[in-house]
């Protein structure tokens, strides 16, 4: 009886664990496509400081997730997928994601006095 139910609580572990990888890759995966769109973005000059703030963001993201991630071999395996999902649809889902983030920082400024500190 014990050995079912070791046997069990290892299985759970197991699917847990499984189920924790893909959502990683396909955390990993989104913010490889978000690079590349913003790598599209950037060749644009009215657009090009927002997407380098965005290929930094993107970059911390992927390697703060999995600092031997080679991106790369990534990028070069999302770029046929963005084909197919349609690069302006992920660049507008990315630059979204990038705002928010923009604006949850720009909330931590605190209120300043005029004249104090300039």
């Amino acid at each position: 009886m014990k050995a079912y139910i070791l046997a069990a609580m290892l299985a759970a572990v197991t699917v847990t664990a499984t189920a924790a990888r893909a959502d990683d890759d396909a955390d990993q995966r989104a913010d490889l496509r978000c690079f590349l769109g913003m790598t599209v973005m950037a060749k644009n000059e009215t657009y090009k400081e927002w997407a380098q703030f965005g290929i930094f963001f993107y970059t911390g993201r992927l390697k703060g997730r999995d600092p031997k991630v080679d991106i790369g071999e990534g990028l070069k395996r999302e770029f046929m997928t963005l084909r197919t999902l349609g690069m302006n649809e992920e660049i507008r889902r990315c630059s979204d994601q990038l705002g928010q983030v923009s604006r949850d920082l720009e909330s931590l400024k605190r209120d300043v006095p005029r004249g104090v500190g300039r």
